[in-house]
């Protein structure tokens, strides 16, 4: 049941992501990438990297400082795909807080191609606990892909704080 939610939210994300105002979502998505719909994500996975102790010593993380929310990476894989090529997307976090509480995690990302915004997702994580996760998810691009340099700027929320990056990566 878990996996189906998960592939369900994935697929959701992608239409999202390249979402243009007016298209009905139980149809394919066209934007300047191309044609997308659910069938362009592929398997989506969350994995703990390292436990509330691990990352509380890797940062000397003191309770008396206060909440700690920081985005570690996020990077597409290949960063030079070709049209129609299935990409992972991986995004990396952690999340300290003085006491070991199970939070809401909400992870957003806009994709812009020549400067110009073509959809963002925003998706609310379950609760996870504190440490540093990793979630990983693909996707195909369309075979009419237009070809450049996407930017993709990723950002991790919480009731606590809020950090951000981007990334590149190119269609040919």
């Amino acid at each position: 049941m878990v996996k189906y939610r998960i592939q369900l939210l994935a697929g959701f994300m992608v239409l999202m992501l390249f979402k243009v105002a007016g298209c009905a979502s139980d149809t394919p998505v066209r934007a300047a990438v191309g044609e997308f719909s659910y069938s362009n994500w592929g398997q989506y996975r969350q994995t703990m990297q390292l436990s509330r102790e691990d990352a509380v010593a890797k940062y000397n993380y003191c309770p008396t400082g206060g909440c700690v929310v920081r985005l570690e990476g996020a990077d597409v894989k290949p960063s030079r795909a070709y049209k129609g090529e299935t990409l992972t997307l991986t995004t990396a976090y952690t999340i300290l807080t003085p006491e070991q509480l199970a939070i809401p995690v909400t992870i957003s990302r806009e994709i812009f191609f020549k400067g110009k915004s073509l959809g963002k997702t925003e998706e609310l994580a379950d609760r996870n606990f504190n440490g540093t996760w990793k979630q990983q998810a693909s996707f195909s691009l369309p075979p009419n892909a237009a070809s450049g340099i996407y930017t993709v700027v990723t950002r991790i929320s919480t009731g606590y704080g809020s950090d951000q990056k981007s990334f590149e990566f190119t269609v040919d």
